[in-house]
C-alpha cells in the first residue's frame, strides 16, 4: 500500500512539471469521454432500461388500421364509435383505457393559459400506477357516461399556474365552459408515456365524457381522428398475436356494419395492430440514438489515437528517468506500474471532467431534443454512467500504459546513461507510426463522409421551397368562454365584426378566415368513375390563396358567395389533378362525396410541400389536396402582418374583447416558427453533422500532424544531409509526400472497404441515402482528408527546410 502511495506521489510530482501536457490530455479525453458517457447513457435508457410502470410487458397500445380492397393502409386512426365499441367489449384485456389528446384554455385563470388536455377513462392511471403528490386519481364514478366534472393536474401545472398552493383540492378550474373540481395532483416523479407526440406533456387530465368529440358524430364510423388512443393491460396468458387475432374480426365487422350503406368503403376493412407500450413510446428513436453513439465512438477513437501519440512522446521524453530506474534494479513490471499510475491519474481526472460534460450534455438534450427523443427527461447521471466511467478509466489506463511500455526496450535502457543519451533515444517504429496515420485517415474519412451525407440530406429538405409564403403570417384561433355556444347564424355577424376589427389593426396588412397549411389538413373521401380518392382537405375563404401567395394555375377562385351559399365548389392542386386525369385537365369535373352532394372542381392551384407530410397510403407520391369553402362563422383567422411589425397575444385579446368579451385567444401561431418546428429534426441534424465533421477533421488533423511531426523530427539529420548535398526544397517536400502518400491511400482504401461493409450490412436502412450524387460527396470528403494530410506532411518539414543546414546536422534548433 505504501509503495502505491509512493508511486502516486511520484507520478503527481512528475505531472506537475508538465501542466500543458496534463491540460491537453485531460481536456481532450474529458470532453470526448463526456460525450461518450452521454451517448451510452442515452442508449441504455432507450434500449435497455425498462419503463417505470409495473407489468409494462402486458401494457399495449392498439392501432386501428383502415385498409382498402387492395389491403393498402389508408389511415391509422379510430372513430369515436369504433373506439367506444372496443372499450365496451373488454376482450383480451384485464383493463383498458380510452384517451383523447387536445388543447384548451383555462379560462378561470387570469392569464388564461393554453394547456395540453387529455380526456381519459379511469383505468389509465390504475395500470400505470400513477403516483400522486396530493389527492387521488380518477375512480369508477368518473368513468364512461358518468358526466362527473373532475380534474387532475400534473405537478408542473400545479406549481406554475397555482403557485403550488396546498389547498388546491378545494379549488375548481374552468375549461371549455365547464367547471371541474380538482381531485388530485400527479407527483413530480410521475413519467407520462408519450403516446401522442414526443415531448407532449399533459397539463390537465379530464374525464372521457367531456372530450370535444363526445358531443358530435358519436355514432359515425367515418369521422376518424388521430387524437384517439386505446391502451390496455393484456389478460395473463395473452400475447400480442392472440390479441390481434381476437380483436381484428371484432372491430372490423362492427366497422363494416357502420359503413355498409356507403359504397365508397365497399370491401374495406380494419386490421388491429397491437404494440408493446415501450415500442410505441420509443418509435424509431433507437436508430437515432445508435447513430449518435456510433458518431461519438468514432470521435473517441480519434481522440484516443491522438492521446496515444502524446503518451509515446511522453515516454520518449522520460527515457533518461526510466533508464535510471532500470539501472537501479527496476523490472519491466515496476516500470509498467509507474507508467500505469501516472496515466491512471490523468484518466481519473479526465473521467471527473467527463461526468461534468455528460451532465451538461443531458441538460442540452433535455432542452433542445425533447421533441425528437422520447424519455429524454429521465436522462441523468446514474449507476450505468458511473459504471461505464470507471470501466473506461481503468481500460484506457491499461491500454495507454501497455502501449507506452511496448515502446521501451528494457535491455537497452542502460545504454543512454553510458553514452550520455546521444543518439539512443526511444523511438516509435515506422510501421507503428504508419498504422496510426492510416487508421486516423480511415476513421476520419468514414465519419466525415457519413456526416456530410446526412448534412446534405437535411439541407435538401430545409431548402426545399414550401410553395407558399410564410413570412409575416400567423394563425389566430379563438376560444369561446361561455357554456352555451352561439348558433351558426348568431356567430356569422360576430365573426364578421372580429374580422373587420383585426383588419383595422395598424400592424395588420390583410386577414383571411381559415388557417395556414402548416396548421394541418383533414382528409376527404371522394369517388369519380367508381375510383376512390382520399385527398387532404383544407377549408378556406376567398382571400386564402392571395394572402398565401399560392398561384392559381387554371380556372377560378372561390368567392364569398360560395361560402354564404355553402357551395359545393372546390379547387384542387396539381398532384390531385394528375391523379384524376393524366393530363391534369379536370376543371368542371364532378366528384361524389359520402352522404353529401357532389363537389365540382372550379380551379387548379400549384402544389405545396409541407415537411414531414406524405400522401395517404403512399409515402413517395405527391400529396393530393382539395380546397373547399369554409363557413362564414369560422373562428380561425390568418393574419398577414406588415413588414417589420409585431402583434402580441395581449393586443389581439384586447381587440377581440372589444367586439365580444365571450371570445378570447385560444392560440396564436407564427407561421415561420411553425415551419422551423417542422424542420427541427433536419436543422438539428444539419448543425450536429457540421459540428461533428469539423471536430473529426480537427482531431484527425492534430493526430496526423503529431505523428508526422515526430516522423519528420526523426529524419532531421537525413534532411540536413540531403540539403548539404544540394537538395532543393521541392525535392524534400516531394520526398516526404512520396513516403507518406501510400499510407494516406491505404487509409482511404480502408475507409472505402468499411463503408462498403456497412452498406452491405445495413442496405435497407441506408438505401434512402444512396445515389449518384454521393460520388460528389465522397470526392469532397477525399479532397478534404487529402488536403489535411498534405498539410500535416508539409508543415512539420517547413521548420527544417527554412533554417540553416547546420541546425539539422547538429540536431539543435
Amino acid at each position: 500500500m505504501n509503495h502505491y502511495l509512493y508511486l502516486i506521489k511520484q507520478a503527481w510530482a512528475s505531472l506537475k512539471q508538465k501542466p500543458s501536457f496534463v491540460v491537453v490530455v485531460v481536456s481532450t479525453m474529458g470532453t470526448t469521454l463526456g460525450a461518450l458517457l452521454c451517448a451510452v447513457t442515452l442508449n441504455y435508457l432507450l434500449l435497455v432500461e425498462p419503463l417505470t410502470y409495473p407489468e409494462q410487458e402486458r401494457i399495449v397500445v392498439v392501432d386501428h388500421r383502415i385498409v382498402d380492397a387492395e389491403q393498402t393502409t389508408k389511415k391509422v386512426a379510430f372513430s369515436y364509435a369504433g373506439l367506444v365499441h372496443l372499450y365496451k367489449s373488454k376482450e383480451a384485456f384485464e383493463q383498458s383505457a380510452m384517451m383523447y389528446f387536445a388543447q384548451d384554455v383555462i379560462t378561470s385563470n387570469e392569464q388564461q393559459p393554453l394547456v395540453n388536455v387529455t380526456f381519459t377513462t379511469p383505468e389509465i392511471h390504475q395500470f400505470l400506477a400513477s403516483s400522486m403528490a396530493i389527492g387521488r386519481v380518477f375512480d369508477e364514478s368518473e368513468g364512461l357516461d358518468s358526466d362527473n366534472p373532475v380534474a387532475i393536474l400534473n405537478y408542473n401545472t400545479w406549481q406554475r399556474e397555482f403557485a403550488g398552493r396546498k389547498d388546491i383540492l378545494a379549488h375548481k378550474i374552468t375549461i371549455g365552459g365547464v367547471s371541474y373540481r380538482i381531485v388530485g395532483v400527479l407527483a413530480k416523479k410521475f413519467v407520462e408515456p408519450e403516446l401522442y407526440t414526443i415531448g407532449r406533456k399533459t397539463h390537465v387530465w379530464l374525464p372521457w365524457d367531456f372530450n370535444h368529440a363526445a358531443s358530435k358524430n358519436k355514432e359515425s364510423f367515418t369521422n376518424i381522428t388521430e387524437n384517439y388512443r386505446y391502451v390496455g393491460l393484456l389478460k395473463k396468458g395473452f400475447d400480442k398475436e392472440q390479441a390481434e387475432m381476437l380483436l381484428t374480426p371484432l372491430v372490423s365487422d362492427r366497422w363494416q356494419q357502420g359503413v355498409s350503406h356507403m359504397d365508397f368503403f365497399k370491401n374495406w376493412s380494419v386490421k388491429v395492430e397491437v404494440r408493446q407500450l415501450k415500442d410505441v413510446v420509443l418509435g424509431n428513436s433507437s436508430s437515432i440514438s445508435i447513430m449518435i453513439l456510433i458518431g461519438v465512438i468514432g470521435l473517441a477513437l480519434i481522440a484516443c489515437l491522438n492521446i496515444s501519440n502524446l503518451f509515446m512522446a511522453r515516454i520518449a521524453e522520460k527515457q533518461r528517468q526510466l533508464a535510471i530506474q532500470a539501472t537501479l534494479g527496476a523490472t519491466k513490471r515496476h516500470l509498467f506500474k509507474a507508467i500505469f499510475v501516472e496515466i491512471n491519474i490523468l484518466m481519473f481526472m479526465s473521467i471527473f471532467l467527463a461526468l461534468a460534460v455528460s451532465q451538461v450534455g443531458f441538460n442540452v438534450m433535455q432542452q433542445h431534443l425533447n421533441t425528437v427523443l422520447p424519455r429524454i427527461e429521465e436522462l441523468s447521471l446514474n449507476m450505468v454512467t458511473f459504471g461505464v466511467a470507471i470501466i473506461l478509466c481503468v481500460m484506457l489506463a491499461l491500454i495507454f500504459s501497455k502501449l507506452s511500455t511496448s515502446l521501451v526496450n528494457y535491455s537497452a535502457l542502460k545504454r543512454p546513461l553510458q553514452s550520455s543519451g546521444k543518439g539512443s533515444g526511444i523511438q516509435v517504429s515506422k510501421k507503428y507510426r504508419q498504422a496510426l496515420v492510416a487508421s486516423q485517415i480511415a476513421l476520419a474519412t468514414v465519419l466525415v463522409f457519413a456526416n456530410v451525407t446526412l448534412f446534405k440530406d437535411s439541407l435538401k429538405t430545409i431548402n426545399s421551397p414550401v410553395g407558399f409564403n410564410t413570412e409575416n403570417l400567423a394563425t389566430l384561433i379563438l376560444n369561446f368562454n361561455a357554456p352555451h355556444y352561439p348558433t351558426q347564424e348568431e356567430a356569422i355577424p360576430i365573426m364578421a365584426d372580429i374580422l373587420e376589427r383585426l383588419g383595422s389593426l395598424q400592424q395588420v396588412e390583410s386577414v383571411a378566415q381559415g388557417s395556414t397549411p402548416l396548421d394541418g389538413f383533414s382528409f376527404k373521401a371522394l369517388t369519380v368513375n367508381n375510383e376512390q380518392f382520399t385527398p387532404y382537405r383544407k377549408m378556406i375563404d376567398e382571400n386564402y390563396f392571395t394572402l398565401l401567395e399560392q398561384r392559381l394555375l387554371q380556372g377560378d377562385n372561390l368567392t364569398i358567395v360560395d361560402r354564404r351559399d355553402n357551395s359545393r365548389s372546390m379547387l384542387v392542386n396539381q398532384a390531385f389533378a394528375n391523379q384524376l386525369e393524366a393530363d391534369g385537365d379536370v376543371v368542371g369535373m364532378r366528384l361524389a362525396s359520402i352522404n353529401e352532394p357532389d363537389f365540382q372542381i372550379i380551379g387548379i392551384v400549384e402544389d405545396i410541400n409541407i415537411p414531414g407530410e406524405t400522401a395517404i397510403g403512399s409515402g413517395d407520391a405527391r400529396v393530393p389536396r382539395m380546397y373547399a369553402p369554409n363557413s362564414l362563422s369560422e373562428q380561425t383567422f390568418i393574419l398577414k402582418l406588415k413588414p417589420g411589425q409585431d402583434l402580441s397575444r395581449e393586443e389581439l385579446a384586447k381587440a377581440i374583447g372589444e367586439v365580444d368579451k365571450r371570445y378570447s385567444v385560444f392560440d396564436y401561431i407564427i407561421a415561420s416558427e411553425s415551419l422551423t418546428k417542422r424542420l427541427f429534426v433536419e436543422i438539428t441534424t444539419a448543425v450536429t453533422t457540421t459540428v461533428l465533421a469539423f471536430l473529426v477533421l480537427f482531431l484527425a488533423g492534430i493526430g496526423i500532424y503529431g505523428i508526422l511531426s515526430y516522423s519528420t523530427q526523426m529524419r532531421r539529420f537525413e534532411l540536413g544531409t540531403r540539403m548539404a548535398l544540394g537538395a532543393k526544397r521541392k525535392h524534400l517536400i516531394g520526398l516526404i509526400l512520396k513516403d507518406n502518400a501510400w499510407v494516406i491511400v491505404i487509409g482511404m482504401a480502408t475507409s472505402m472497404v468499411v463503408m462498403l461493409l456497412l452498406y452491405v450490412a445495413y442496405q435497407e436502412q441506408l438505401s434512402t441515402y444512396i445515389g449518384m450524387e454521393l460520388l460528389g460527396v465522397f470526392a469532397l470528403t477525399l479532397c478534404a482528408i487529402s488536403l489535411l494530410s498534405l498539410f500535416a506532411c508539409y508543415w512539420p518539414l517547413r521548420k527544417y527546410i527554412n533554417q540553416p543546414v547546420a541546425h539539422s546536422l547538429r540536431g539543435s534548433d
